[in-house]
């Protein structure tokens, strides 16, 4: 599901791009806004992957023009993840001066052509390059799936580690795999939730697989799961169990709009929704379900950071983690 990639510091706000200018001018500000809505403007937002110093992937968002053909967009993707262009607590996960030569898109297929440099990224993390490019190239609506070309011949495995490559690559392949599995594999589906990290006194929200028992596009396992705390070893932290929110009904898609609701405790005081948890909530059901908006109530209400409405979230809108450097 792209949405999810593709576009996700506070949600339905003006205060998106002034969010967005002040982190990115090395702000000492200590506002945290995660999640905004964008509205239309001449620059859009292009979702790049890059590491912590644990080899997490986290997500950002870079903004780029907003008239940039898709290849074009590809190429600066790309370019924004290689260990030259990325600064401060976070380390780019492709090696320096890696750069697509040439892009061919055809029915949902992006074939990549990488230069020599592709062969510079660090050895132990060639998994993370594999899910970081495919994750990043399958934010756009025209891709679904990714082949990667180094020196024209297509790549069946990574040139260093060897890791076997898909053919082709798509977001089946998840993203962050550092925990043990608890499911069985032959009976087990993948599922992604998302949960908060703090770095250098921010808070990003971050991607998991998860693998659960069951079928991972049942709404009901899947909301559940998606509720439900993350391993002891992460230092990811879970908001939705953390605030002991829970479902009080099933979960229900009509036509492209889940329908979610929650008890009370997804609230504050002033009967607004908890950012961090209602935010974790939103982009976890956004990734896992093929939808075009998300709408939470709590008893008959429809909630959100501001209160209640009649308004679903657009997950087309979803822009989190604006880029730090």
């Amino acid at each position: 599901m792209k949405r999810y990639r593709k576009q996700v510091a506070c949600l339905f706000g003006a205060i998106a791009v002034f969010s967005y200018l002040s982190i990115h001018y090395f702000s000492t500000d200590d506002t945290d806004e995660s999640i905004t809505v964008m509205e239309e403007s001449e620059s859009k937002q292009l979702q790049i992957y890059v590491l912590d110093k644990d080899n997490t992937l986290i997500p950002m968002d870079k903004e780029i023009p907003a008239d940039l053909a898709l290849e074009e967009q590809l190429k600066q993707m790309i370019a924004a993840m290689c260990a030259d262009q990325v600064k401060g607590e976070f380390s780019g996960v492709l090696g320096k001066g890696t750069a697509l030569t040439k892009v061919k898109v055809d029915n949902g297929l992006a074939s990549l052509y990488f230069n020599e440099q592709l062969t510079s990224y660090e050895k132990e993390q060639e998994l993370q390059v594999l899910e970081a490019i495919t994750w990043a190239a399958t934010q756009f609506d025209e891709i679904s799936q990714v082949q990667m070309y180094y020196k024209d011949e297509l790549l069946h495995e990574m040139p260093l580690d060897h890791t076997p490559i898909p053919d082709p690559l798509d977001r089946s392949l998840g993203i962050n795999h550092f925990e043990s599995a608890s499911a069985s594999l032959n009976n087990s589906a993948s599922i992604i939730v998302y949960y908060v990290k703090q770095i250098d006194g921010k808070d990003y929200f971050v991607p998991k697989s998860k693998r659960i028992s069951g079928n991972g596009k049942d709404m009901e396992t899947v909301v559940k799961e998606v509720l439900k705390d993350v391993s002891v070893s992460s230092e990811l932290t879970a908001p939705l169990y953390q605030e002991s929110i829970s479902a009080t009904d099933l979960p229900k898609q009509k036509d492209n709009t889940l329908i979610v609701n929650m008890n009370h405790a997804l609230l504050n005081d002033e009967r607004t929704a908890k950012q961090s948890a209602y935010e974790a909530l939103i982009l976890s059901l956004a990734n896992n379900f093929d939808v075009d908006e998300v709408k939470v109530y709590v008893e008959d209400n429809v909630v959100s950071l501001h209160g209640s409405n009649e308004e679903a979230v657009s997950v087309s809108s979803l822009h989190y983690n604006p880029i730090p450097f």
